[in-house]
């Protein structure tokens, strides 16, 4: 195990887990920032449905997982490209009796360089697995938690979702969508027990990272580069606490003046709704 053992309070665990128990769900849970979800989790006590496409990489994981937390792990090999995968997560959730009270939208693919250059199918591609699986998961499983009163989402964007962001034109704008979608779930569902996160995570030392960081070694923390561990701790324990989230301080700031807008524009919307209701009955003139 690449990251030391995740030690967790004895209240704040049994807190966390009454909350989000018992099951989590993580995608893209086979190495970097996924695997330190499913860590984090895990040290809190929760038993953890890891989700990625690299069989033997998810396998091992799950095992390490399992040994280290004392908790159980189910490894699901799937392609959330695909528009059916759900099927599969729901077959080993059904066969094994599991409630999932807590899921971690965290696999992405991120493509770097011109929009134009790219091939189309890798952009759909990414945008299938960035979007449309953070979609089919919050609204599948998130229905299932407001019937409980009770559970989370955490939807990972990033600080390209913040701007315009050259080079990586596709990748930014579907992690625009996972923040906007979490920011707005948060208002829809808080009222029925279930937070949701959208997180911000910083440069964070993955293998993804290390691609376009040729001399970045693995394990290292270097700058504002972090490890994976810290950067899933932040988010685990912003979660209920905050609409959205950010490891660095640039981005919770900026984060913040977002949502003093969505605040403001929610809180007029309900002013207007509640003028509507207070209006007297329209009657035809005699």
């Amino acid at each position: 195990m690449s990251d030391e053992r995740i030690k967790v309070g004895a209240k704040k665990a049994r807190d966390f887990r009454e909350r989000y128990g018992p099951v989590a769900l993580v995608t893209g849970a086979a190495q970097g920032i996924g695997r330190a979800f499913a860590n984090s989790v895990a040290a809190r006590g929760l038993s953890v449905l890891m989700v990625d496409v690299q069989e033997e990489a998810l396998d091992a994981a799950a095992r390490e997982i399992a040994e280290t937390y004392e908790v159980s792990t189910w490894a699901v090999r799937t392609d959330l490209a695909r528009r059916d995968f759900l099927g599969g997560i729901e077959a080993i959730a059904s066969r094994v009796g599991l409630e999932v009270g807590l899921v971690i939208c965290n696999a992405a693919i991120g493509l770097e360089g011109p929009f134009l250059e790219a091939e189309l199918e890798d952009l759909q591609r990414a945008v299938d697995v960035n979007c449309q699986a953070a979609t089919t998961l919050s609204h599948h499983f998130g229905r299932e938690m407001a019937e409980r009163g009770r559970g989370g989402l955490i939807l990972l964007a990033s600080g390209t979702a913040l701007q315009g962001s050259p080079g990586y034109a596709n990748y930014a704008a579907t992690k625009a969508f996972n923040l906007v979608l979490g920011e707005s779930l948060w208002y829809e569902l808080q009222p029925k027990g279930v937070d949701v996160l959208s997180f911000v995570p910083g440069p964070t030392n993955t293998p993804g990272l290390r691609k376009s960081m040729p001399d970045l070694e693995e394990g290292v923390a270097v700058g504002p580069v972090e490890l994976p561990a810290s950067t899933a701790e932040t988010a685990v324990d912003a979660l209920g606490k905050k609409a959205t989230a950010a490891r660095e301080r640039l981005h919770a700031n900026r984060l913040a003046s977002r949502r003093r807008a969505a605040d403001e524009f929610v809180a007029n919307q309900e002013a207007r709704r509640g003028l509507a209701s207070a209006a007297p009955p329209e009657t035809d003139a005699e």
